[in-house]
Protein backbone atom coordinates (compact mmCIF):
# COMPACT_ATOMS: atom_id res chain seq x y z
CA UNK A 1 0.00 0.00 0.00
CA UNK A 2 1.51 3.35 -0.90
CA UNK A 3 1.04 5.09 1.94
CA UNK A 4 2.21 8.59 1.90
CA UNK A 5 2.68 10.89 4.74
CA UNK A 6 1.60 14.78 5.01
CA UNK A 7 3.80 17.00 7.05
CA UNK A 8 3.95 20.75 8.30
CA UNK A 9 6.80 23.00 7.04
CA UNK A 10 8.14 22.61 10.74
CA UNK A 11 8.20 18.50 10.09
CA UNK A 12 5.01 17.90 12.39
CA UNK A 13 3.16 14.98 10.81
CA UNK A 14 -0.43 16.63 9.61
CA UNK A 15 -1.93 13.82 8.41
CA UNK A 16 -1.94 10.60 5.55
CA UNK A 17 -2.73 10.02 2.06
CA UNK A 18 -3.94 6.77 1.05
CA UNK A 19 -4.81 6.29 -2.66
CA UNK A 20 -8.17 5.84 -3.52
CA UNK A 21 -7.02 2.23 -5.46
CA UNK A 22 -5.49 0.86 -2.18
CA UNK A 23 -8.43 1.39 0.22
CA UNK A 24 -9.95 -2.21 -1.10
CA UNK A 25 -6.48 -3.51 0.62
CA UNK A 26 -6.90 -1.80 3.71
CA UNK A 27 -10.57 -2.80 4.50
CA UNK A 28 -9.17 -6.17 4.66
CA UNK A 29 -7.07 -5.39 7.62
CA UNK A 30 -9.69 -3.61 9.86
CA UNK A 31 -12.38 -5.15 12.32
CA UNK A 32 -15.97 -5.78 10.04
CA UNK A 33 -17.78 -3.63 12.43
CA UNK A 34 -15.70 -0.91 12.67
CA UNK A 35 -16.54 2.85 12.29
CA UNK A 36 -13.33 3.50 9.98
CA UNK A 37 -14.46 0.51 7.32
CA UNK A 38 -17.86 2.06 7.35
CA UNK A 39 -16.26 5.19 6.77
CA UNK A 40 -14.11 4.02 3.95
CA UNK A 41 -17.15 2.23 2.60
CA UNK A 42 -19.06 5.71 2.63
CA UNK A 43 -16.10 6.89 0.73
CA UNK A 44 -16.21 3.89 -1.73
CA UNK A 45 -19.83 4.35 -2.68
CA UNK A 46 -19.55 7.63 -3.13
CA UNK A 47 -16.32 7.66 -5.58
CA UNK A 48 -18.50 5.27 -7.31
CA UNK A 49 -21.25 7.06 -7.76
CA UNK A 50 -19.15 10.19 -8.96
CA UNK A 51 -17.06 8.58 -11.60
CA UNK A 52 -20.76 6.41 -13.04
CA UNK A 53 -21.94 10.63 -12.88
CA UNK A 54 -19.46 11.50 -15.10
CA UNK A 55 -20.17 8.85 -17.56
CA UNK A 56 -24.11 9.50 -17.69
CA UNK A 57 -24.77 10.86 -21.28
CA UNK A 58 -26.44 14.40 -21.19
CA UNK A 59 -28.92 16.16 -23.66
CA UNK A 60 -25.75 16.85 -25.76
CA UNK A 61 -24.57 13.17 -26.15
CA UNK A 62 -21.80 13.49 -24.50
CA UNK A 63 -20.44 12.42 -20.70
CA UNK A 64 -20.16 14.81 -18.27
CA UNK A 65 -16.69 14.41 -18.28
CA UNK A 66 -16.32 14.88 -21.73
CA UNK A 67 -18.08 18.00 -21.40
CA UNK A 68 -16.32 19.51 -18.75
CA UNK A 69 -13.30 18.50 -21.12
CA UNK A 70 -14.35 20.59 -24.13
CA UNK A 71 -15.30 23.32 -21.74
CA UNK A 72 -11.99 23.65 -20.36
CA UNK A 73 -10.47 23.32 -23.82
CA UNK A 74 -12.81 26.15 -24.82
CA UNK A 75 -11.66 29.11 -21.89
CA UNK A 76 -8.10 28.04 -22.37
CA UNK A 77 -8.36 28.39 -26.02
CA UNK A 78 -10.34 31.81 -25.76
CA UNK A 79 -7.71 32.73 -23.24
CA UNK A 80 -5.08 32.09 -25.81
CA UNK A 81 -6.57 34.26 -28.51
CA UNK A 82 -7.38 36.92 -25.51
CA UNK A 83 -3.53 36.89 -24.74
CA UNK A 84 -2.07 36.95 -28.23
CA UNK A 85 -4.09 40.03 -29.49
CA UNK A 86 -2.57 41.79 -25.68
CA UNK A 87 -6.21 41.85 -23.99
CA UNK A 88 -6.44 40.40 -20.67
CA UNK A 89 -8.93 37.83 -19.27
CA UNK A 90 -10.78 38.36 -15.75
CA UNK A 91 -12.40 35.87 -13.70
CA UNK A 92 -12.80 35.59 -10.13
CA UNK A 93 -11.97 33.10 -7.12
CA UNK A 94 -11.67 32.96 -3.48
CA UNK A 95 -8.77 36.02 -3.65
CA UNK A 96 -11.43 38.58 -4.83
CA UNK A 97 -14.18 39.41 -3.08
CA UNK A 98 -17.72 39.63 -4.38
CA UNK A 99 -19.08 41.61 -6.72
CA UNK A 100 -17.02 44.28 -7.72
CA UNK A 101 -13.16 42.94 -7.35
CA UNK A 102 -12.58 40.46 -9.92
CA UNK A 103 -8.55 38.79 -10.82
CA UNK A 104 -7.24 40.11 -14.24
CA UNK A 105 -5.11 37.35 -15.99
CA UNK A 106 -2.74 39.20 -17.97
CA UNK A 107 -1.06 38.68 -21.03
CA UNK A 108 2.60 38.77 -19.69
CA UNK A 109 0.73 35.39 -17.63
CA UNK A 110 0.87 37.99 -14.54
CA UNK A 111 -2.81 38.09 -12.47
CA UNK A 112 -3.84 41.17 -10.85
CA UNK A 113 -6.45 41.93 -8.50
CA UNK A 114 -9.16 44.59 -9.68
CA UNK A 115 -12.02 46.85 -8.99
CA UNK A 116 -14.69 47.11 -11.21
CA UNK A 117 -16.82 50.50 -11.03
CA UNK A 118 -19.94 49.41 -12.35
CA UNK A 119 -20.99 53.19 -12.62
CA UNK A 120 -17.83 53.57 -15.82
CA UNK A 121 -17.06 50.12 -16.57
CA UNK A 122 -13.61 50.83 -15.34
CA UNK A 123 -11.12 48.40 -13.45
CA UNK A 124 -8.77 49.74 -10.75
CA UNK A 125 -5.29 47.75 -9.72
CA UNK A 126 -5.76 47.02 -6.22
CA UNK A 127 -2.35 45.21 -5.91
CA UNK A 128 -0.60 42.65 -8.51
CA UNK A 129 -0.75 39.65 -7.11
CA UNK A 130 1.67 37.44 -9.00
CA UNK A 131 4.43 38.29 -11.59
CA UNK A 132 4.61 37.81 -15.38
CA UNK A 133 4.81 34.15 -15.75
CA UNK A 134 3.42 33.04 -12.82
CA UNK A 135 -0.10 33.23 -13.08
CA UNK A 136 -2.93 30.46 -13.49
CA UNK A 137 -3.28 30.90 -16.74
CA UNK A 138 0.42 31.90 -17.30
CA UNK A 139 0.43 28.14 -19.44
CA UNK A 140 -1.41 29.44 -22.41
CA UNK A 141 1.25 32.14 -22.51
CA UNK A 142 4.29 29.68 -22.73
CA UNK A 143 2.35 27.77 -25.04
CA UNK A 144 2.27 30.67 -28.12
Amino acid sequence: MAVKEMRYENGRLSGLFIPIEDIEELKGDLKGDSQFLSYLDEILFKQQESESALQQPLPNGLSLQQTNERTAEVITNLHREAFSKGIPMYYRDARATPPKEFIRANPDGSEDLVSLDLSTADYTLIKQLVPKGKGSWAFVVADR
